[in-house]
């Protein structure tokens, strides 16, 4: 019962936020509360290893609607759980119209929904209306150049929805059920039809469109970068991880290894390319969105016990991090008056001392640093790559990762500064303690016998050569300033872009 109560409370909060729009904020509060309850009470349904399975309606599997609950759903649920809490802590002395805080209700809502979603029309309406939300919370505050940006992201992602659409078509035509556990089953001695390989690539094209894949989201710089902090944090922490989440649960019945291999590898490379020469710092941050989604990606594409457990780490960990330095870097940006890094760096007086530190701590994060959330994550996903292709791939991703924010280093010189609110504070500490003590909290995560691959000396050592290594290449391109192409995230290339992107996708399913 509690897999239909998640999203179904904030679907019910969001209608009496506009009606009792006085008590917006104790709302939300009282929905996390509950959030928080439901999530004990389907942890403790999960404890036998069984996954909680319920049908909406009363109807058979496979007619009505299935929603599903398993470990990695838990896990998802308790990073909404966090990253929810941390947003509003945030935005409480914030002046909000009722109705944001009914889209956030939305937002909160379809996540849970996509989290448990096992059929892919219900998939589809929930991607819909996610993609509505997230249009109307980018543009919130109305300034032209979030309208613009959130009216690509709507354009750009409502193609990718109709791609989708078509697959499942595609799907339902040859199968008579869109329930993915049906679908796999009815698959099992036709992997390869051909109709089985266009209907996937349709599928995947379209989620690719929401899920961070760099040659399809070329909207994703514009809008995380535009967006108010807590919208870029919701949409890089919460967004983004959803679309990942579905492309995991149609490899349960397509096989798409090659596929997410190549695009995971293509979107982590290009990610770390733009973000190393990029000196705004929100914009820095999107252009590393693209480049994470692609390790998790590649964890994914990998299909082993150990690759999915480590891209699950690392959903978790990404999602705590990347909210931690978008909303710190809202607090950064607001206080110095200047977007630009160097500019940051020469104000940093001006910014406040938590905020600084929660940068900090965002940036080993993602660094890779050992105990932090990125070492366990990418260290057991690494763990479980035979390839040597792939490993050079991760590693190569991981210098870039460390090159692009060692720009950020000089911000951390310890100066007094003013002080931020406690609900600023107390949301630096609701994501920045769950990173610094995430190597104890990942045994909820995986198991003890997994989680050991990250607890040897080898995994410290070649973190820390990573991290030395990124510092190295940072001092290499600092002096060699050199511009990346941009036309690619203008609307009309970004369209094409993405339709070249399909026959690719096309092209590997047919190879692989």
């Amino acid at each position: 019962m509690m897999v239909a109560l998640l999203p179904l409370v904030h679907f019910g909060f969001a209608a009496l936020s506009l009606a009792w729009g006085r008590v917006t904020r104790e709302l939300i509060l009282l929905s996390l509360v509950v959030d928080a309850v439901l999530v004990g009470l389907l942890s403790a349904g999960l404890s036998q290893g069984k996954p909680l399975v319920i049908v909406l309606g009363g109807w058979e599997k496979g007619i009505g609607i299935e929603l599903a609950a398993d470990r990695f759903s838990l896990t998802l649920t308790v990073l909404v759980l966090l990253l929810g809490g941390a947003v509003v802590a945030y935005l409480w002395h914030e002046r909000l119209r009722p109705y944001f805080f009914m889209l956030l209700h939305l937002l909160l809502g379809s996540v849970y929904t996509l989290v448990f979603a096992r059929d892919l029309f219900n998939i589809y309406v929930t991607l819909e209306l996610l993609t509505l939300v997230s249009f109307l919370l980018v543009g919130y505050e109305r300034k032209p150049y979030q309208i613009w940006a959130s009216l690509k992201y709507l354009l750009l992602a409502s193609l990718g929805l109709g791609i989708y659409l078509l697959g499942v078509a595609i799907i339902y035509y040859h199968t008579g059920t869109l329930n993915l556990g049906l679908v796999a089953a009815r698959l099992l001695d036709q992997p390869n039809a051909p109709w089985v390989l266009l209907a996937s690539s349709l599928l995947v094209t379209g989620v690719a469109v929401k899920s961070g894949i760099f040659i399809f989201s070329l909207w994703l710089p514009a809008a995380h970068s535009s967006a108010t902090p807590a919208v870029s944090a919701l949409l890089s922490g919460l967004v983004i991880k959803m679309g990942v989440v579905v492309l995991f649960r149609l490899t349960s019945a397509f096989s798409l290894s090659l596929p997410l291999l190549v695009l995971g590898a293509l979107t982590g490379l290009l990610g770390v390319i733009y973000a190393i020469f990029t000196y705004d710092l929100k914009r820095m941050l999107a252009f590393h969105t693209l480049s994470q989604i692609g390790y998790i990606t590649l964890g994914i594409g990998i299909g082993s016990e150990i690759g999915i457990a480590g891209s699950l780490e690392y959903i978790v960990g990404h999602g705590l991090f990347k909210g931690l330095l978008f909303l710190a870097a809202g607090v950064a940006v607001q206080t110095a008056g200047e977007g630009d890094i160097p500019g940051l760096i020469a104000r940093r007086a001006k910014i406040p001392l938590s905020a600084r530190v929660a940068l900090l701590v965002g940036t080993l994060g993602i660094m890779g640093v050992p105990p932090l959330a990125g070492f366990c994550g990418k260290s057991l996903l690494s763990a479980g790559v035979q390839s040597p292709v792939i490993q050079t791939v991760l590693i190569l991703i991981s210098l870039g990762t460390v090159a692009s924010f060692a720009k950020l280093i000089p911000l951390f010189r310890i100066e007094r500064g003013p002080s931020s609110t406690w609900p600023v504070k107390l949301a630096f500490v609701i994501l920045g303690l769950p990173i610094l003590l995430f190597l104890p909290l990942a045994r909820l995560l995986v198991p003890a016998t997994q989680l050991s691959l990250s607890l040897h000396v080898l995994p410290f050592v070649k973190s820390l050569l990573v991290v030395g290594g990124g510092l190295l290449l940072y001092r290499l391109l600092s002096r060699r300033p050199f511009h990346l192409p941009q036309r690619i995230f203008r609307l009309e290339e970004a369209i094409l872009v993405i339709l070249s992107g399909f026959f690719l996708i096309y092209l590997l399913s047919v190879l692989g």
